[in-house]
Parts: C-alpha cells; structure tokens; sequence
C-alpha cells in the first residue's frame, strides 16, 4: 500500500497526531469526580464544562476551512497544536473553576482547528485507498483514548491529580510542534464560493446529515465524558473498575477502526453503517437496562461505534463536490452545536432526576441517529 502514497512523513504524523490528540482530550471525563471535588461543583456545572467545550469545538471548525485555505494546513496545524498545549498548561494550574472553563474553551478552539486541517487535508493525502486510510487515522484518535483512559485511571490510584496529568499533556503538544516543524504537506489552491450558511442549511441532505451525525457525536463523546461519572454514581463501582469499563470500550471501538475501513470497502457504505448503527444499539440498550452486571455489554458496543464517524466524513466528501471544504466545516459545526446541546441536557437531568436515567439519552440519540442514517441512504441510491 505504502509503495502508491505521497507525502507519507505527512500522512504519519497525521496518524501520530491523532494519536496524541486523542489521548489527550479524552482525559476530562475521567477526572470528572476530582472537578467537582476541588471546585465544589454539581453535574450541571460539569454539564456546562462540556457545552462550553464544544462551544469552541464548533467555532473553530467553521472558520478552520477559511484559515486553512489562506493560510496552509501547516500552519495551522501548527498554530492549534500551541493553542493547545498552552490550554493544557492552563489545565494543570487552574485555580478556580471559571479559569478551568476558559482552559477548556481554549483546548477545544485548538482541537477543533486541528480536526478541519486534518479532514480538510485528507482527501488530498489519501487519494489511493482513501476508506481504508481514513478509518486509520481515526482508528489512531481511537487508539490514544483506549491508552488515556486506563492511563489517568492508573494515575488516579497512584495518587497523581488532573494537574499532573495535564502537565504531561502539555509535553505531548511540544512534541508535536517538534515534529511538524519538519513535515511537508501538499499544497492545496484556495477555491472562493459563493455558498452562504442560509443556502446551504436549505439542502435537506445537508440537515439530515448534521441530526445524523450530531447525534451519534454525541453518543460517543457522552460516552466519554459522562460513563466514569455514571458508574460510579449508579452502581458504586471505583474509579478504577469504571475505567477498566471504559478502556474495553474504546479498546474494541480502536479495533473496529482499524478493521472498519477494510469492511466498508467489502461490504459497502450502506450495509456497514446500518449494521454497525444497529449493532451498537442493541448492545447499548441491552448493557443499560440490565444494568451492573451487564454494563460490559456496553463497553462491547465500542465496536460498532467505530466506522461511523470517518465513514460518514467520506461520505460528505463524495456527496457534495462542490465547496466540500465549506459544507464539511458547516455541517462540523452545526453537529457540535447538536452534541454541546445534548451535553447541557445530560448534564441537567443528572441533577434533577439521576446520572442513571440520565445516561439513557446516549441510546436514544442512538436510535434517532440510525433513523436519519437511514432516511440519508434512502436519498443516496449510489452508496
């Protein structure tokens, strides 16, 4: 495979990037008891922790792809990657929570323009075999959240804080500035548009893939965020027995992006996300309502999780020629404002009713999500 690809130094430090992003970001959920411990918080304030996150998740996708075509996507890799780990740094000092949040906004701005540079730079990196590569450089995001997540819960029982860990994050970004200093990427011409927010929200296709993918998004980052809190409140299990719980699931779901994009070029687009979609609900569903002693049916359901997100990224790519970079980062931002949503709702039904019920909003956006997948494969014949 590698005899056909250009730039691949490039295309390796997307991988490793992705790897260092991903465990680096995954981070939050797991020291969710220790926030509210140091700042004295309840779960709304952890809910609005995440919202405002996404908040600058969806402001640097949607003005990503016009930075990326003035100014490279090397510069702005490198440009977030500073962002970012000054934000870390930030983390690992915060002295109130208020100074948290600003943190936390910050990381996401940098995140966020990291995950348009890479997606806006990928059809171009990945021109032989794009699927299959594609799925890779997820399957890396996917493999750093598998490591962070029995990582900071191995620390947390060594005694270390969030304040450790995300100095050690901090590290992780200089290492990347370090690297990318020395990578040469493709350059990509700069296509004005015509498009407006207005005429592109008009195309059905386009909203039904932000209620799509937004609601999966948000299964998967609720997942992340909110399963350590959930487990320990509703069954009284430790930090680390929660973790081991969340490592298998972003264990396997690493596995299936690394098998996924082989599946979906066999099997096809459609077969694979309605498969995988209906899989993942019925594993979801059945760990949640039967509660403790299954909860590993959850975690098992990672697996099925895996394709979604880069196979639908593809999608976008072949269905909308014309302006992709723009109606990607649109349909980005618009998702993120769906998940930043869902994240406030989590965050107020664990306070007002339980962190229990509270979590079954996961399977259901689940449910909604396989149900706008299908009405999209049902107005896209070819896939």
């Amino acid at each position: 495979m590698t005899k056909n690809l250009k730039y691949k130094p490039a295309i390796f430090f997307i991988f490793l990037n992705m790897l260092i992003i991903g465990f680096c970001e995954s981070m939050k959920g797991v020291f969710v008891s220790q926030f509210k411990e140091v700042f004295q918080i309840p779960d709304s304030s952890i809910g609005l922790m995440f919202s405002l996150s996404v908040f600058g998740y969806i402001i640097s996708t949607y003005v990503g792809g016009i930075l990326c075509s003035k100014f490279g996507q090397k510069k702005i890799l490198i440009f977030s990657t500073i962002i970012t780990g000054i934000s870390y740094l930030i983390t690992s000092i915060a002295p109130t929570f208020t100074i948290l949040l600003i943190s936390v906004f910050t990381t996401n701005i940098g995140t966020g323009l990291q995950a348009i540079s890479v997606n806006s730079i990928s059809p171009i990196l990945f021109v032989t075999y794009s699927t299959i590569l594609i799925n890779l450089t997820h399957f890396f995001y996917g493999f750093g959240v598998s490591i962070s997540q029995k990582f900071s819960g191995n620390m947390i029982l060594k005694g270390f804080t969030f304040r450790d860990v995300f100095l050690i994050n901090s590290g992780l970004m200089l290492l990347s500035i370090f690297l990318i200093l020395f990578i040469s990427f493709p350059k990509i011409e700069s296509i004005s548009t015509k498009s407006n927010i207005y005429k592109t929200l008009k195309n059905k296709l386009v909203l039904l893939f932000i209620l799509a993918q937004g609601l999966y998004v948000f299964s998967e980052v609720g997942f992340l965020n909110w399963f350590v809190n959930f487990a320990q409140t509703s069954y009284n299990f430790t930090v680390d027995k929660a973790t081991h719980y969340s490592a298998i699931f972003f264990l396997v779901f690493t596995f299936g992006r690394l098998t996924g994009g082989f599946v979906v070029h066999r099997l096809g687009t459609k077969k694979s996300m309605i498969t995988y979609l209906s899989m993942s609900l019925i594993l979801f569903w059945s760990g949640y309502l039967l509660k403790s002693n299954f909860v590993v049916l959850i975690s098992l359901s990672g697996f099925f999780f895996s394709i979604i997100f880069p196979t639908t990224i593809t999608i976008i790519g072949e269905v909308f020629k014309e302006n992709t970079s723009y109606v990607m980062g649109l349909i980005l931002s618009f998702v993120s404002i769906v998940n930043m949503l869902m994240n406030s709702l989590m965050g107020m039904l664990s306070t007002s009713l339980s962190p229990y019920t509270a979590f079954c909003l996961i399977p259901i956006a689940l449910s909604l999500s396989l149900f706008f997948y299908t009405n999209i494969f049902k107005k896209i014949e070819t896939l």
